[in-house]
This record gives structure tokens, C-alpha cells and sequence, in this order.
């Protein structure tokens, strides 16, 4: 692939959360290696009818603080994580060991588009959700299927990237495996159509971080001009770029 329309994109805003980094001062701050993400604490979600935050453990509150932090959007959510409600999972499937029974709401909220899901009924919005793992590669796929939609004729995506340490119980793979040693995170990315950014292909790209939405992040709040997202991927910054604070839309 080389670059072209198709495989390019401009960055229309962006929101993060993260303990410790509650606001978009913080988080420009973290980028310039001045802060660190925290580990204790969850946002209060309060733009959420109670009813609907209730069922939202921590890590999908983390990620609808995110999603609530843009500005008013009706464009298609593409919600890319690696692991997901991973501690819910576990929750359930210890439930169904020691008793045979599972929460039926608990069950609804485990699945990978459960938290996308939520939120658009809470914020009543009728649009396309994507749900996608891909391992490490998952900020790159996400980058991809959020392409597509733009490439479909979107206007503008929201691609949100979100995950959280694995719990405790598969800490023998996790060091190798996943990003289980991350602090947990989410942040939204909304795209649309531009020559700002390109993914490209390049012989002798590796990937050598373990949390890539992470490292997306610092790259999209930095003047990098290349990131890798996987081996053979990379983003390429055009040397124009302007950055985009946080609320402040970069066109229509």
C-alpha cells in the first residue's frame, strides 16, 4: 500500500481518560513525558442517566467518560480493545463454576460492544457500531475498519481505544502476551476525511510497545512524524499538520 485519499484521514478532536489525567491540559502533559497515568480511581460518568451508569463496572465508565467528553455526534463509533470487560468475564465465569448460574445482566454487559452499546442508548443514537479485538494489532484495526467507514462515505468516525490490566488470574500470560501491565485508559479519536495523517506500509517497521493505543495517543498529542502500529504499519504525520485541542473542531 502507499499513501493515498483512501488510507489518509485528519484529526477532527479527541478526549482521553485515564486515572490521574482527568482533563486535556493533564493528558498534553503525559505526552511530553511530564505526567503518568495513575492506577486508583474511575470517572463519575455524570453526563449518564444513573440507571444506565449502574450497569458499568470500571471499565466501561472509563471509556463512556471518553465518549461523553465530545462534543454532541451522531458519526459512527468504532470501539477497538484488546481485551475488553475482560474482569467481568472472569467474574461470570467463576460465578458458573461454583454455582451454575450467571447474571443474565452481567452476561449482556461482558460482551465486546456491550459499553459502545450503553452509551448510545443512554445518549439515544442511532449509528453504527463497530466492536473489534485484535490483539496487539488492535489500535491498527480499529485505524482500518474507522478507513472503511470514512471511505463509505462518513463524514467523521469516532474511533475509541480503550483497555485495563488483566486480572490477577492470568498474570502468567500476560507478559508476553497482552498489555496486562498497562494502567487503564480509553481515549476517542474522532476522524474524518484529510490528508493529515497516512497509514502506510514499510518494510522493517516493528512494533515495540505493548500498548499501541497508548503510544497512538502520544503520537496524534505530539510532533512525531511516524509511529509504528504494527509490524510492517506505520502512521506518517504530514509536516503541516496542525494540532487539535479538545473541543475545537478542525472543519465540518
Amino acid at each position: 500500500m502507499t499513501s493515498s485519499t483512501a488510507h489518509c484521514f485528519r484529526l477532527k478532536n479527541w478526549a482521553a481518560w485515564a486515572p490521574g489525567l482527568p482533563d486535556a491540559e493533564s493528558w498534553l502533559a503525559w505526552a511530553r513525558g511530564e505526567r503518568q497515568i495513575g492506577v486508583d480511581g474511575e470517572p463519575a460518568v455524570a453526563a449518564m442517566p444513573p440507571m444506565l451508569r449502574r450497569r458499568a463496572q470500571r471499565f466501561g465508565r472509563i471509556a463512556l467518560e471518553s465518549l461523553y467528553a465530545l462534543p454532541d455526534d451522531t458519526s459512527p463509533i468504532v470501539f477497538a480493545s484488546r481485551h475488553g470487560e475482560v474482569p467481568r468475564s472472569v467474574e461470570l465465569l467463576q460465578s458458573l463454576a461454583s454455582s451454575g448460574e450467571v447474571s443474565p445482566q452481567s452476561f449482556s454487559m461482558a460482551v465486546h460492544n456491550a459499553t459502545a452499546g450503553l452509551f448510545t442508548i443512554a445518549s439515544k443514537q442511532v449509528v453504527n457500531v463497530t466492536a473489534i479485538a485484535a490483539g496487539r494489532d488492535s489500535a491498527l484495526a480499529g485505524i482500518v475498519e474507522a478507513l472503511g467507514l470514512l471511505a463509505d462515505g462518513a463524514n467523521s468516525v469516532r474511533l475509541i481505544l480503550c483497555d485495563a490490566p488483566l486480572p490477577e488470574i492470568y498474570a502468567d500470560f500476560a507478559a508476553a502476551n497482552s498489555s496486562a501491565d498497562a494502567a487503564p485508559y480509553s481515549c476517542v479519536l474522532a476522524l474524518m476525511r484529510g490528508d493529515d495523517f497516512s497509514l502506510q506500509t514499510q518494510a522493517g517497521v516493528h512494533l515495540d510497545n505493548n500498548e499501541p493505543g497508548l503510544a497512538l495517543l502520544r503520537f496524534m498529542l505530539g510532533t512525531a512524524t511516524t509511529q509504528a502500529l504494527s509490524d510492517g504499519w506505520q502512521l506518517v504525520r504530514n509536516e503541516s499538520t496542525p494540532f487539535i485541542h479538545p473541543a475545537v473542531y478542525a472543519g465540518n
